[in-house]
């Protein structure tokens, strides 16, 4: 099941993966003249139409860039910061939390081999809404649907990651899951 991205999380979604496979800090330097570049064969020719249009172009995906950025840093998911003189972008906690929904939303999910349904029983207190609702939405990413206000079931084959959310969120102790053969009286 593929599920489109909106543009914020794709370009999160490739940060996160870049500074993964350098193995280090995420950070990304954005220069004043990014992605504008006018290519040296035009400049023989004089601005033709075509070279007119590559500068205008270039202008336009550079402005609609620091537009995305922009937005990131409004919403709270990066933060820029000066190093060495330049701006760097660095991901906060808020961002962190964006991007585990998104890694949810990109697992592959398949029905589990056995026909088994995953249950999920859980009564959080109040006083941890906030995990709670996150819970809660991390849920229905994996495939689950509500049976109950509390209860949870998922014909997909998630239980290592309903495990780590539980673990992520801490709520080991408010939390059971359940392998059900069939949900109903029939």
């Amino acid at each position: 099941m593929k599920i489109k991205l909106p543009l914020t999380e794709k370009f999160l979604w490739s940060l996160y993966k870049i500074s993964d496979k350098t193995g280090d800090a995420l950070r990304q330097v954005f220069s004043p003249n990014f992605g504008v570049r006018v290519f040296n064969k035009y400049m023989f020719y004089g601005y033709c139409k075509d070279a007119w249009y590559e500068k205008h172009k270039k202008e336009k995906e550079r402005k609609n860039f620091y537009k995305l950025i922009q937005k990131l840093r409004d919403n709270g998911y990066i933060k820029t910061l000066k190093i060495k003189g330049q701006k760097a972008a660095t991901l906060t906690p808020k961002g962190i939390e964006k991007l585990f929904r998104v890694e949810l939303k990109l697992i592959d999910k398949k029905k589990r081999k056995d026909r088994r349904w995953q249950m999920v029983l859980f009564d959080i207190p109040e006083n941890r809404r906030k995990h709670r609702d996150r819970f809660r939405s991390a849920l229905q990413y994996l495939g689950y649907k509500k049976l109950q206000k509390s209860i949870w079931v998922c014909q997909y084959d998630v239980e290592k990651e309903t495990k780590e959310l539980i673990k992520r969120y801490n709520l080991r102790p408010f939390v059971e899951i359940l392998l059900v053969e069939k949900i109903g009286l029939g």
